[in-house]
């Protein structure tokens, strides 16, 4: 099949799932099964739809859960080559989110993908003082960052990873990414209405990792996440960080949730953290890799993040003191919940990758039980 005939095909399954409120339907059947702890989730689920239908099939009240990227498909490719995993445009990546930012031209949603076209679109340029100061090839500074001539990158940009196609497969940008005429890579997604790298680092792809650290408040049985507030916007965030150069994934997880939730001076009670952090993340699964939704992504730099999710038992929750690092401003058990606002601002696509990593627990049948257990009326009657 043609790469315009894919496109239509997309378009037309887009303004399908739009038009008939399909991801809002979806989204509150999934929150009411894990509200609810059912034994049988997809009856839960099943038994919510029908609901819906008797109804006439009105927009359901709760909160819609926001899947940014997260698994929904092949959605809306720019360059017809495999697009990003979302049936939605990115959002923050087109707000003023980021107090760093200068302001973005309003990109409206229609003309968000590249494939739309948009002959007058000519977003203002910017990319931070501390990234040029920190540029590789300068004699001071960090290195952390790309030289600011892309189009001299370019053999280098072409051999470089990105997650952001369809499951998150690793591609080279030259395979999976179209560059512009100044040779920068183009957002997977779309236009943001920035170009340039903004606070990122690195043209195209900058890596992140990002631990979920969950368990079940022994108070009040509810299932928390830690959590930590970012000092750059002020809100609340997963502990993770950027993947340093030849750094495994693995590596950066650990050390981001050390530094950023371990902050501890007293001798004995850092070693013990050290010691739990180290068994928790003896264990842990990957929940999701690719392309987020990031208020510091532009259109020739963006995010993509490798999410692991650890469950803490019920001893390690307990004990596991919490104390911000140099990164973060405070560090909290956050309650994973739509009633929390903490929880309903959480900083770009995290609150879509905690769901995703509850649900995926869920579904594999980890959580039901010490959920159940926890809850007040059991505990009670078994008092």
């Amino acid at each position: 099949m043609a790469d315009d005939e894919m496109m239509a095909l997309d378009n037309e399954a887009l303004a399908y799932v739009q038009n008939h409120s399909l991801e809002e339907h979806l989204s509150a059947a999934v929150d009411i099964a894990i509200q609810q702890r059912a034994e049988q989730p997809l009856q839960a689920i099943i038994a919510h739809l029908q609901d819906i239908i008797a109804s006439g099939g009105a927009v359901p009240k709760t909160p819609k859960r926001t899947h940014q990227h997260l698994g929904a498909g092949r959605m809306g490719a720019g360059s017809g080559r495999g697009g990003p995993l979302s049936l939605e445009l990115h959002v923050k990546a087109r707000s003023q989110d980021n107090p760093d930012y200068p302001s973005r031209l309003p990109v409206p949603e229609e003309t968000v993908r590249w494939h739309n076209s948009w002959p007058a679109y000519d977003p203002p340029e910017w990319t931070h003082n501390a990234v040029h100061a920190n540029a590789r090839d300068l004699p001071t500074g960090h290195k952390w960052a790309d030289p600011a001539d892309a189009a001299a990158l370019r053999a280098e940009l072409n051999e470089r990873t990105t997650f952001s196609t369809e499951q998150g497969a690793a591609h080279t940008f030259a395979d999976a990414l179209d560059f512009d005429d100044a040779g920068r890579p183009m957002n997977p997604v779309g236009r943001t209405g920035l170009a340039g790298r903004g606070l990122l680092g690195k043209w195209g792809a900058n890596h992140a990792a990002d631990p979920i650290v969950t368990r079940i408040d022994p108070t009040s049985g509810k299932l928390q996440v830690v959590a930590i507030q970012r000092k750059d916007t002020l809100q609340w965030a997963i502990p993770g960080g950027m993947v340093d150069a030849g750094e495994a994934v693995s590596v950066t997880v650990k050390r981001e949730f050390t530094e950023e939730a371990g902050a501890i001076e007293d001798p004995e009670e850092r070693e013990r953290f050290e010691s739990d952090v180290k068994t928790l993340f003896a264990t842990g699964k990957q929940v999701y890799r690719g392309y987020v939704d990031d208020p510091r992504s532009t259109d020739n730099a963006w995010m993509e993040t490798t999410a692991f999710h650890f469950h803490c038992s019920s001893e390690l929750g307990t004990r596991l003191p919490l104390a911000a690092g140099d990164d973060a401003g405070k560090v909290m058990w956050l309650d994973v919940s739509m009633g929390e606002e903490k929880y309903r601002s959480l900083y770009g696509a995290h609150r879509a990758l905690i769901d995703e990593a509850v649900w995926s627990a869920w579904s594999r049948g980890e959580l039901q039980c010490e959920l159940v257990a926890k809850t007040p009326a059991v505990q009670a009657e078994a008092s």
